[in-house]
């Protein structure tokens, strides 16, 4: 009789657990199904705002074609038109934006005409990598450092150590570059002009002298000399350090011959010579004013 009673008493108890679980599955497919609906929903409302924006954009272009004149058909709520109709629109809408890429290449201060480099500025306005070096205000050449800091190109040529002007080679190995005046042959000096032209040049410190500052603040006939790098000698150095007598010469072009050159690569015997000023005379100068000895004897 106890175990009996024991068991009925169990009976309400695993009701109510029954019940509980059946709530519980009842609550979740209630949950499901409002997810369900409301996913049901969104998708409906997204698949109708794009078939709007597919109707508006193909109102717009049946208009546009309407104004200009050109056929177009809808195809899968899209406008196909023609390749060439394409080509023209182009072609005419292509000017616009070439004439802003080019703009976009010069420099964007006022009235300038320089390439830009950063920035939308040239180098002269700043568009300019700075050295790395602290307070140092130079351009930057390779290496992040400029060129006095250790940023400078050598030159190809064997056991050469200068920098390079053009062409791979520094000015002692044929990078000569010359001044841009029309017609002129001499060599740059700065600005792209020679001095001839109005190239600055620092004039040497002795009184009264105008000529080109070489050493010290001055020029070759009143500075201090480069003497040759030969033991003993004390001859000044011409070319690669030694004088002329020990091989500091620019031998002359033409095959064959020995002489030092003058000009052009040449002796005054194969062309370097200047010729008499006073006309129809093919003698060499050799006074000052540009005559020979016959045209430049002063009248008695």
């Amino acid at each position: 009789m106890k175990r009996a009673k024991r068991s009925i008493r169990c009976e309400p108890e695993e009701v109510e657990v029954e019940d509980y679980a059946a709530l519980i599955y009842q609550e979740s497919q209630r949950r499901k199904a409002e997810a369900a609906a409301l996913a049901a929903a969104l998708d409906k409302k997204k698949s109708s705002s794009k078939t709007n924006g597919i109707s508006r954009r193909t109102s717009s272009r049946i208009s546009a074609a309407a104004r200009d004149g050109s056929p177009v058909k809808i195809v899968g709520g899209k406008s196909a038109r023609k390749p060439f109709e394409d080509a023209a629109i182009d072609d005419e809408r292509a000017p616009k934006k070439l004439a802003k890429k080019w703009h976009s290449k010069f420099c964007s201060a006022d009235s300038c005409t320089n390439k830009a480099r950063i920035g939308g500025l040239c180098c002269r306005h700043g568009g300019k990598k700075l050295c790395s070096r602290r307070r140092c205000t130079n351009m930057v050449t390779i290496g992040g450092v400029c060129i006095r800091h250790g940023g400078k190109i050598l030159c190809s040529y064997g056991g050469c150590s200068n920098q390079v002007q053009k062409g791979g080679v520094s000015i002692r190995h044929g990078a000569k570059i010359l001044c841009s005046h029309e017609g002129c042959t001499n060599r740059v000096l700065n600005g792209g002009v020679c001095i001839r032209h109005g190239a600055r040049y620092r004039q040497c410190s002795y009184d009264g002298c105008v000529k080109i500052v070489r050493r010290n603040g001055l020029c070759i006939r009143y500075g201090e000399k480069s003497l040759c790098n030969r033991e003993g000698c004390t001859n000044q150095s011409q070319k690669r350090g030694v004088c002329v007598r020990l091989g500091g010469k620019t031998p002359c072009s033409y095959e064959g011959c020995t002489s030092i050159a003058r000009k052009g690569g040449v002796c005054c015997r194969h062309g370097a010579k200047r010729l008499c000023t006073y006309g129809g005379c093919s003698r060499q100068v050799v006074q000052k004013g540009g005559l020979c000895k016959t045209h430049g004897k002063r009248p008695s």
